[in-house]
Protein backbone atom coordinates (compact mmCIF):
# COMPACT_ATOMS: atom_id res chain seq x y z
CA UNK A 1 0.00 0.00 0.00
CA UNK A 2 3.00 2.74 0.80
CA UNK A 3 4.08 2.12 -2.51
CA UNK A 4 0.46 2.72 -4.32
CA UNK A 5 0.20 5.71 -1.96
CA UNK A 6 4.01 7.06 -3.29
CA UNK A 7 2.76 6.60 -6.94
CA UNK A 8 -0.73 8.29 -6.81
CA UNK A 9 1.74 11.09 -4.39
CA UNK A 10 4.01 11.53 -7.21
CA UNK A 11 1.22 12.10 -9.53
CA UNK A 12 -0.73 14.20 -7.21
CA UNK A 13 2.70 16.68 -7.50
CA UNK A 14 2.96 16.34 -11.05
CA UNK A 15 -0.80 17.41 -11.49
CA UNK A 16 -0.67 20.18 -9.12
CA UNK A 17 2.20 21.91 -10.41
CA UNK A 18 0.83 21.19 -13.95
CA UNK A 19 -2.25 22.72 -12.61
CA UNK A 20 -0.60 26.05 -11.51
CA UNK A 21 1.54 26.33 -14.77
CA UNK A 22 -1.40 25.73 -16.81
CA UNK A 23 -3.31 28.84 -15.07
CA UNK A 24 -0.06 31.12 -15.20
CA UNK A 25 -0.16 30.81 -19.35
CA UNK A 26 -3.31 32.98 -19.02
CA UNK A 27 -1.87 35.76 -19.98
CA UNK A 28 -0.06 34.09 -22.83
CA UNK A 29 -3.45 32.35 -24.05
CA UNK A 30 -4.83 36.25 -24.06
CA UNK A 31 -2.00 37.38 -26.12
CA UNK A 32 -2.83 34.57 -28.53
CA UNK A 33 -6.64 35.47 -28.33
CA UNK A 34 -5.56 39.31 -29.55
CA UNK A 35 -3.44 37.89 -32.57
CA UNK A 36 -5.72 36.11 -33.89
CA UNK A 37 -8.47 38.61 -33.89
CA UNK A 38 -10.83 35.96 -31.66
CA UNK A 39 -13.89 37.81 -31.18
CA UNK A 40 -16.52 37.68 -28.21
CA UNK A 41 -18.11 35.53 -26.44
CA UNK A 42 -15.37 32.88 -27.99
CA UNK A 43 -12.23 34.75 -26.32
CA UNK A 44 -14.08 34.69 -22.87
CA UNK A 45 -15.63 30.80 -23.15
CA UNK A 46 -12.12 30.18 -23.98
CA UNK A 47 -10.32 31.88 -21.04
CA UNK A 48 -12.93 30.28 -18.81
CA UNK A 49 -12.48 26.95 -20.18
CA UNK A 50 -8.30 27.63 -19.94
CA UNK A 51 -9.04 28.28 -16.16
CA UNK A 52 -11.81 25.44 -15.16
CA UNK A 53 -9.46 23.08 -16.78
CA UNK A 54 -6.71 24.17 -14.21
CA UNK A 55 -8.54 24.47 -11.47
CA UNK A 56 -9.56 20.58 -12.31
CA UNK A 57 -6.02 19.75 -12.69
CA UNK A 58 -5.65 21.19 -8.86
CA UNK A 59 -8.27 20.04 -7.47
CA UNK A 60 -7.77 16.28 -8.92
CA UNK A 61 -4.45 16.17 -7.46
CA UNK A 62 -5.73 17.01 -3.88
CA UNK A 63 -8.41 14.94 -4.12
CA UNK A 64 -6.15 12.05 -4.88
CA UNK A 65 -3.71 12.79 -2.58
CA UNK A 66 -6.27 13.42 0.53
CA UNK A 67 -8.40 10.26 -1.13
CA UNK A 68 -4.80 7.71 -1.02
CA UNK A 69 -4.30 8.81 2.86
CA UNK A 70 -7.84 7.53 3.43
CA UNK A 71 -8.62 4.00 4.19
CA UNK A 72 -10.51 2.84 0.89
CA UNK A 73 -9.35 5.57 -0.46
CA UNK A 74 -8.29 3.35 -3.63
CA UNK A 75 -11.49 3.49 -5.21
CA UNK A 76 -11.63 7.52 -5.53
CA UNK A 77 -7.80 7.80 -6.62
CA UNK A 78 -9.31 5.26 -9.18
CA UNK A 79 -11.91 7.62 -10.46
CA UNK A 80 -9.42 10.74 -10.17
CA UNK A 81 -7.29 8.19 -12.69
CA UNK A 82 -10.17 7.43 -15.33
CA UNK A 83 -10.68 11.29 -15.26
CA UNK A 84 -7.53 12.21 -16.63
CA UNK A 85 -7.14 9.12 -18.83
CA UNK A 86 -10.14 10.55 -20.22
CA UNK A 87 -9.03 14.06 -20.19
CA UNK A 88 -5.73 12.44 -22.08
CA UNK A 89 -7.82 11.17 -24.89
CA UNK A 90 -10.23 14.46 -25.25
CA UNK A 91 -6.74 16.15 -25.62
CA UNK A 92 -5.64 14.01 -27.87
CA UNK A 93 -8.40 14.09 -30.23
CA UNK A 94 -9.12 17.24 -30.54
CA UNK A 95 -5.84 19.13 -29.90
CA UNK A 96 -3.61 16.44 -31.07
CA UNK A 97 -0.51 15.08 -29.62
CA UNK A 98 1.37 17.66 -27.61
CA UNK A 99 2.80 17.79 -24.02
CA UNK A 100 -0.91 18.17 -22.33
CA UNK A 101 -1.73 14.35 -23.20
CA UNK A 102 1.46 13.20 -22.24
CA UNK A 103 1.07 14.65 -18.80
CA UNK A 104 -2.71 13.53 -18.67
CA UNK A 105 -1.63 10.24 -19.73
CA UNK A 106 1.56 9.52 -17.26
CA UNK A 107 -0.50 11.23 -14.20
CA UNK A 108 -3.30 8.87 -15.04
CA UNK A 109 -1.14 5.72 -15.15
CA UNK A 110 0.27 7.14 -11.53
CA UNK A 111 -3.11 7.34 -10.21
CA UNK A 112 -4.28 4.13 -11.79
CA UNK A 113 -0.74 2.09 -10.45
CA UNK A 114 -1.40 3.57 -6.98
CA UNK A 115 -5.60 3.44 -6.99
CA UNK A 116 -4.83 -0.71 -8.22
CA UNK A 117 -2.38 -1.09 -5.45
CA UNK A 118 -4.27 0.55 -2.42
CA UNK A 119 -8.05 -1.28 -3.64
CA UNK A 120 -5.93 -4.91 -3.55
CA UNK A 121 -4.37 -4.17 -0.12
CA UNK A 122 -6.70 -5.95 2.60
CA UNK A 123 -8.27 -3.67 4.78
Amino acid sequence: MKTGRWLTGIGSVVLFLTGIGHGTRITQLQKMIVDSGMKAPLDAILKGCWLVFSGEMVALAVIAMVASAMSGGGRFVLICAATMIFNAGLLLHFVGPFFGVYVSAVVGLFYLAGGLMQVKQPA
